[in-house]
């Protein structure tokens, strides 16, 4: 709640592991009004299957994934579009 208090556009996430098992994420996310950016360095749908499933995403306004550390640019890009 702390982003929406601070007026933040949005929030880029990168979760790492927890992005595939957290559940608590998906409620905190889906808690809040600021837009949610998931963003991963690698492509997770590249790799093995357990981390095809995303509790971030199903809960995020969109994720990039697989461009390295550009998602990050990327997500910043989109905020600011928002």
């Amino acid at each position: 709640h702390e982003a929406q208090a601070e007026g933040a556009r949005a929030i880029v996430l990168n979760a790492g592991a927890l992005t595939h098992t957290s559940l608590a994420l998906y409620d905190a996310i889906r808690s809040i009004k600021t837009p949610v950016i998931e963003v991963h360095i690698s492509n997770p749908h590249a790799r093995e299957a357990y981390r095809h499933k995303s509790f971030v995403g199903m809960a995020a306004l969109g994720s990039i994934a697989g461009f390295g550390a550009y998602g990050y640019e990327m997500a910043l890009e989109a905020a600011g579009r928002i």
